[in-house]
């Protein structure tokens, strides 16, 4: 090979191995769209954790059920956007209650992702109380 052609060559190689380390460290395009599902998630949880405080406020206890109310809200998101899957609700006392989704990169949520909740990992859920 000519000496000309190496440095071309080796500055190619070099910009290649960059792209791929960046790619294998974020994960690429892939992970990214990953993230925003989990982020519109994360906000519907939310949503309905403001619904069944809501309710808890009005009523002096969580709801059994997420039943849409015209107090409290009528258009909840019940259901994942992509999956089309059932968030899932659990009322654990008169004062606290679980919300679970189906998370596909759950490492990267944390419980201050939903102030006051207690986060699950293993299980999806946030567990909060009402006040």
């Amino acid at each position: 090979m000519q000496r000309d052609a190496i440095t071309p060559l080796l500055i190619g190689t070099v910009v290649l191995a960059a792209i791929a380390a960046g790619l294998a460290i974020t994960g690429g395009p892939g992970s990214a769209r990953a993230e925003k599902r989990d982020m519109a998630r994360l906000a519907d949880l939310r949503t309905l954790a403001a619904f069944v405080r809501c309710v808890a406020q009005t009523t002096g206890q969580v709801p059994e059920t997420l039943t849409p109310t015209e107090d409290c809200g009528t258009d909840l998101p019940l259901t994942d956007r992509t999956s089309q899957s059932p968030y899932r609700y659990e009322a654990l006392s008169e004062t606290s209650f679980r919300l679970c989704a189906a998370f596909e990169r759950p490492e990267l949520i944390t419980e201050y992702d939903m102030a006051g909740a207690s986060w699950q990992p293993e299980r999806g859920c946030f567990a909060l109380s009402e006040p």
